[in-house]
């Protein structure tokens, strides 16, 4: 594989970066055609990545009691992971890949307009649940590692890479320099704590220290949404993307033995290890779809990775609103005894009701860039 020489975010035609070019040019594994008459296809399974991300961020977050749903669904108290702590990074990862493939990234203009968006919406969410200005959020989080990663992509491919690397080793270094002579990564007590004080927003588990850190996995996602352009077949991209998930799940692994799973300060062994589920999500999306041909299946979750800020804007403050001026709107339901049962009920409602919001904006060939 030779060495790509397009300027950081371009996206050449395919037949110039191969060293026997196809009479046409060939589609983005995945794609289907624009449904709005641009010039670059859409890919079905960077969409089906992202909607899962958006199906377990409903799940989680929804009206009924989400203490009752399985420990998978919910997030750690404090070290560990689970199913639900998946969700963000997997929609970074989304992001950075997206951002290589699509023009958009190229003007400054429209990023910074994304950014700062994402940055007054996720504001105004946090102020609608907490009923007080909120400084940060899941979209502020979104939105700064976006940036972040965006500036990185901007610099020379052959310091990018490091750059990501030193990030995480960074942080790693200065909690541990923080916390020297005890735990680092004790609640309470760490890097994250201390800088929460200093800016005054206390500690946060969308801060700033892990908005950096969290800018590791939207360049991840760039790096190999560099590395699709170059696969003919879906099976030459699916097989790379699956060992590499494979070595990043490892590499977590082994990091967890020495530093804890913590998605709550985006501690480095989390970084690693997510970089790899979320490649593996997006390989098994490309399998499912483009090897397998199981576009009925995948969907729905198609629709809802087609706007998915839009989706998640909508539902989050229809949500915080009911809870903030309703309060109780949502009656404790357990059917056949069970609040397992009730809650489950009510995060798979909530899901599909977003679904068909979504299905309708996507047949409809809307699809709001933000």
């Amino acid at each position: 594989m030779r060495q790509a020489t397009t300027p950081v975010g371009v996206v050449e035609p395919e037949a110039a970066v191969r060293s026997s070019p196809p009479s046409r040019p060939v589609q983005p594994i995945g794609a289907t055609e624009s449904r709005q008459g641009a010039s670059r296809p859409r890919l079905q399974a960077l969409d089906a990545a992202r909607g899962f991300a958006i199906v377990v961020m409903l799940v989680v977050m929804n009206p009924g009691n989400t203490g009752d749903l399985p420990e998978q669904l919910r997030h750690p108290e404090w070290h560990g992971f689970t199913i639900a702590d998946l969700a963000l990074p997997l929609f970074l990862f989304a992001s950075g890949f997206a951002m290589v493939l699509s023009r958009r990234a190229l003007d400054t203009r429209l990023v910074l307009r994304r950014v700062g968006l994402m940055v007054l919406f996720g504001i105004a969410l946090g102020t609608l649940k907490h009923n007080a200005l909120t400084w940060t959020g899941v979209l502020q989080h979104l939105a700064g590692s976006y940036l972040l990663a965006w500036a990185v992509l901007r610099l020379p491919r052959r310091v990018q890479a490091p750059i990501a690397a030193g990030i995480v080793g960074a942080m790693w270094i200065a909690f541990a320099a923080w916390g020297f002579g005890g735990d680092p990564w004790a609640p309470g007590d760490t890097l994250a704590h201390a800088f929460g004080r200093l800016v005054g927003t206390g500690f946060t588990t969308e801060g700033l220290l892990q908005t950096i850190t969290g800018a590791t996995t939207v360049l991840a996602g760039a790096f190999f949404g560099r590395l699709s352009r170059w696969a003919r077949t879906p099976e030459e991209l699916v097989v790379p993307l699956a060992g590499y998930a494979a070595a990043f799940v490892g590499a977590g692994m082994l990091l967890g033995v020495i530093v804890p799973f913590n998605k709550h300060l985006w501690t480095p062994s989390f970084a690693v290890l997510t970089i790899g589920t979320s490649l593996a999500f997006l390989a098994l999306g490309i399998w499912l779809i483009d090897i397998c041909g199981l576009r009925r299946l995948t969907r729905p979750l198609v629709h809802l990775g087609a706007n998915p800020i839009t989706i998640y804007v909508a539902s989050m403050a229809i949500l915080f609103s009911l809870r903030g001026y309703a309060e109780g709107w949502a009656p404790e339901i357990a059917p056949a005894g069970s609040p397992l049962l009730g809650a489950t009920v009510y995060a798979l409602g909530w899901t599909v009701l977003w679904w068909l919001v979504a299905r309708t904006l996507y047949c409809r060939r809307i699809f709001i860039k933000i």
